[in-house]
C-alpha cells in the first residue's frame, strides 16, 4: 500500500513542473509587479524588482503563461519563449501637422498653385489597427489662370485662406518594428476666412478683389454675391509611413465649392489638392 502511494506520488510529480522566467519590455528593461498566470489554471506569481517570477507545480500540459501589467498590453507567451511586453498605445493623443499643397480649380481648367496647410487635432485609438483623427487646419488652397495670345496676356491669381475640418479614419499595417503603413480617408468640411484675387491684364491696371466679399453684382441677377461661397465640402484620402509617432504622408482632397451664394445644392467649382505633410502624435 505504501509502495502504491509512493508510486502515485511519483507519477503526480512527473505531471507538474516549476516555471521561472523574466518579464521585460521592448527596451529589455524588467517589468516590476506584473501578474503572471499559467494558462488554464489559477497558479500565478508577481514579478520582483528584477522582473523575475516563479510558478510552482504547474501542469505539464499548460503551454502558455498570461502576463498582465498596468499600462502594458496583456501578453500571452509560450513557456519556452522569452516574455516581452509592449506598452499599451495611448487611447487619446494630441496631433500636430504641417505640409505643402498643390492646388487647382477644375471648372475653368486653372493652373496649379503652391499652397500650405498646418493644423492640430486629436487621435482616438479604436483598436490596435483602427483610429479616428479629427483635425482643424488652416489652409491656403488657391489657383492661377493664365492666357496669352500674341502681345495680349491675362492672369488671375487666387489666394483664399480656408479653415478645413477633416474627419479621417486611419488603418495601420505593420511594416517592421515600430513602423507602419497608414491609410486614411474621410469627409472634410471647409469655410473660407479671407483671400484676394489679383488680376493682371495687358493694357489695364492691375485689379484686386475680395473672394468672400458680397459686393459684386450677379452676372445674371440683380443681387449681390461673393466670388465664392465660403462653404466647401468633399473627401480626403492619404497614404503614409509612420515610425513610432512621426508620420510622413501624401494626401489628396476633392472639394466642392459653391460659386455663388445659392446654397450647398448648387456647386459651381471643384478644387483638387495634392499634398505632402508631416505629423506627430504626442
Amino acid at each position: 500500500m505504501l509502495m502504491t502511494i509512493a508510486g502515485l506520488t511519483t507519477l503526480m510529480a512527473q505531471q507538474t513542473h516549476d516555471i521561472k522566467g523574466v518579464v521585460t519590455d521592448k527596451r529589455n528593461e524588467p517589468i516590476v509587479g506584473a501578474l503572471v498566470t499559467a494558462e488554464g489554471t489559477d497558479i500565478s506569481s508577481i514579478t520582483d524588482i528584477d522582473g523575475k517570477f516563479l510558478l510552482r507545480d504547474v501542469p505539464v500540459d499548460a503551454k502558455k503563461v498570461i502576463v498582465e501589467s498596468i499600462g502594458m498590453e496583456t501578453t500571452d507567451a509560450k513557456i519556452d519563449r522569452p516574455i516581452m511586453m509592449a506598452a499599451r498605445p495611448k487611447r487619446l493623443s494630441l496631433v500636430v501637422e504641417a505640409g505643402m499643397d498643390w492646388s487647382r480649380y477644375t471648372a475653368e481648367g486653372s493652373d496649379s498653385k503652391n499652397g500650405y496647410h498646418f493644423g492640430v487635432g486629436m487621435e482616438v485609438r479604436m483598436s490596435k489597427r483602427w483610429a479616428f483623427r479629427p483635425m482643424v487646419q488652416l489652409a491656403n488652397r488657391g489657383a492661377e489662370y493664365n492666357f496669352t495670345e500674341g502681345s495680349y496676356s491675362y492672369k488671375e491669381t487666387w489666394n483664399p485662406l480656408m479653415l478645413d475640418v477633416p474627419f479621417n479614419f486611419l488603418v495601420r499595417y505593420d511594416l517592421a518594428r515600430n513602423m507602419s503603413l497608414v491609410l486614411s480617408f474621410g469627409p472634410v468640411f471647409s469655410w473660407g476666412l479671407s483671400g484676394k484675387v489679383k488680376v493682371s491684364e495687358t493694357g489695364k491696371e492691375d485689379a484686386e478683389y475680395d473672394i468672400y466679399s458680397k459686393d459684386y453684382e450677379s452676372s445674371w441677377g440683380n443681387y449681390k454675391h461673393a466670388l465664392l461661397h465660403p462653404l466647401g465640402f468633399g473627401m480626403t484620402y492619404g497614404i503614409g509611413v509612420e515610425y513610432k509617432k512621426l508620420m510622413i504622408n501624401v494626401s489628396g482632397k476633392n472639394m466642392g465649392i459653391i460659386a455663388e451664394d445659392e446654397g450647398p445644392g448648387d456647386v459651381k467649382e471643384h478644387n483638387f489638392v495634392l499634398g505632402a505633410s508631416v505629423s506627430y502624435r504626442f
